[in-house]
């Protein structure tokens, strides 16, 4: 590994959230590895692969929107490198069996100066509630949210809560200004303008090309500004990315399995982890052969996953065998074995479905390389049992409302990680999750996630979460493939980047003077 590249291990997830009163002070920026005296003054340049859906945190139907809106937006509760919770707007908070009492910083404001007070946080949650919400399913089992005074905010719940506070440090917990919702003209706009009390205001975009932030000058948190000027550019071909970092027309590059090598080879600056994002097959099961089980099962033993991890992600990622990954809390080693690489098993439990000759459907797939290349090993494997797999590759903006509309057989797809197991898990398998295009679920996975969530010790918590996974596992509700490194590729003046076990959060990031 050339000098100045950083290979980091994943993560164990250690926040510890108690059903008896936990008090957590308020706190700014932590100094990072590669912590230089950064000049606000000097613009940082980022080039990543997509860019917004869009600019409503509530309504948007893509949960991996998060990392742009995290610029525009604050959130209630922070997260650490670790995916720990930390103050945000909440500058401390109490929880136990019914309740979570939040109280806000001492003079916040939106970046249009109007006041961000416990009212305004009222709104936000009462609407990221609602049904067409696609935070809903994150705070499903909140019966109550009322103001106790300016700076105090009271959550009441009438089932399990211990997911609710990294919950909040999600799309849920991201505060947009009142005056901005409230009628379909103004959520319209809220789409295509964001309207928050995070560090950066839209300057300018080219919706799907180049955004511009420009840092607030009375964000709570200056040391979380490490440049007045941020500016996104959406490059889609990893070869032009890295040209780019190394002629220096840009500063930092989102870095994919695919790409680690070949910077690394050039000799550049290359700092990645194993995250929970992970690429996964997810069923309609409403269509095609899909709602038959043994076909399901069929697909999970005609898949090598270790083959995808070693080709197509060039060995930056592990074999995925559920959706969390090793070494985590949430990960059940019982599960490993269920479904290993047996193409002979897949031919007889199609003929047990009555498909001895195969089926065929199609899948579609974000238009990006790694996902191109793992669908089309998948498809080369799933040809050997007699499955015909269709690909129909769609832009990242279109790929996943397609599927949650209910308008594809599948979709090979990333699923991005989210801050609480539970959040992932009921997002992607919740009966009435906007995600789920199959509407159903498996048997016990509800009960077992609201047993998992009246857990608050983080290990009793991680083994009631393995019982939803083998509720998951048992019906093949989608079929996991890999966990992938991500990352950035920087140029040596980039000062104050560190890796996530989560997205990349971009707090005092900034360039160093010459």
């Amino acid at each position: 590994m050339p000098a100045g590249s950083r290979r980091s291990p994943i993560r164990v997830l250690g926040a510890v959230i108690g059903t008896c009163a936990v008090l957590l002070t308020a706190c700014g920026s932590t100094t990072t590895e590669n912590s230089g005296v950064g000049d606000p003054a000097l613009p940082l340049h980022y080039a990543t692969v997509f860019g917004v859906s869009s600019f409503d945190p509530h309504k948007t139907r893509i949960t991996s929107d998060a990392t742009m809106l995290n610029m525009v937006y604050d959130r209630l509760v922070h997260r650490d490198a670790a995916g720990q919770p930390i103050p945000g707007l909440a500058e401390s908070w109490e929880i136990d069996d019914t309740t979570l009492t939040l109280h806000l910083r001492d003079g916040l404001t939106f970046s249009s100066g109007a006041a961000l007070d416990a009212d305004a946080v009222v709104a936000n949650l009462r609407r990221a509630l609602e049904p067409d919400s696609i935070t809903a399913p994150m705070l499903a089992g909140i019966v109550g949210v009322d103001a106790a005074d300016d700076r105090t905010v009271v959550l009441t719940f009438d089932g399990p809560g211990a997911q609710y506070v990294l919950a909040l440090s999600d799309l849920a917990g991201m505060i947009v200004d009142p005056d901005a919702f409230g009628s379909p003209e103004k959520d319209a706009q809220l789409a295509l303008a964001p309207a928050g009390a995070g560090r950066y205001v839209l300057a300018a975009s080219r919706p799907g090309a180049e955004y511009e932030f420009t840092a607030r000058a009375d964000y709570w948190d200056p040391d979380a500004i490490g440049t007045e000027t941020f500016v996104w550019t959406v490059m889609t071909d990893p070869q032009a990315r890295l040209s780019a970092v190394s002629a220096g027309d840009i500063d930092v590059a989102i870095t994919t399995p695919l790409t680690i090598d070949a910077a690394e080879q050039q000799g550049l600056r290359v700092e990645t982890a194993l995250r929970l994002d992970h690429m996964a097959l997810n069923f309609n099961r409403n269509r095609s052969e899909f709602g038959n089980l043994e076909v399901r099962k069929a697909i999970a033993h005609a898949i090598d996953r270790q083959a995808i991890a070693d080709t197509a992600m060039e060995g930056h990622a592990e074999a995925a065998t559920q959706n969390f990954p090793k070494d985590y809390f949430a990960y059940d080693p019982d599960l490993a074995d269920d479904y290993p690489y047996d193409p002979e098993r897949a031919r007889r439990l199609l003929s047990d479905a009555g498909l001895p000759d195969g089926f065929s459907f199609t899948a579609i797939l974000l238009n990006l390389p790694e996902n191109v290349q793992v669908a089309q090993i998948v498809q080369q494997q799933l040809a050997q049992v007699g499955i015909e797999m269709k690909l129909e590759p769609l832009p990242p903006s279109d790929a996943s409302p397609t599927f949650y509309r209910g308008d594809a057989d599948a979709f090979l797809t990333t699923f991005t990680g989210r801050s609480d197991p539970s959040l992932l898990l009921s997002a992607l398998y919740g009966e009435n999750s906007p995600q789920n295009p199959s509407r159903t679920t498996a048997p016990g996975f509800q009960e077992a996630l609201d047993s998992a969530n009246r857990e608050t010790d983080l290990q009793a918590r991680g083994d009631k979460l393995g019982e939803v996974s083998k509720t998951v596992a048992d019906n093949v509700l989608a079929v996991p493939l890999v966990f992938f490194e991500l990352g950035s590729t920087l140029t040596d003046q980039v000062v104050g980047y560190e890796t996530n076990l989560l997205i990349d959060e971009w707090r005092g990031v900034g360039i160093a003077a010459s």
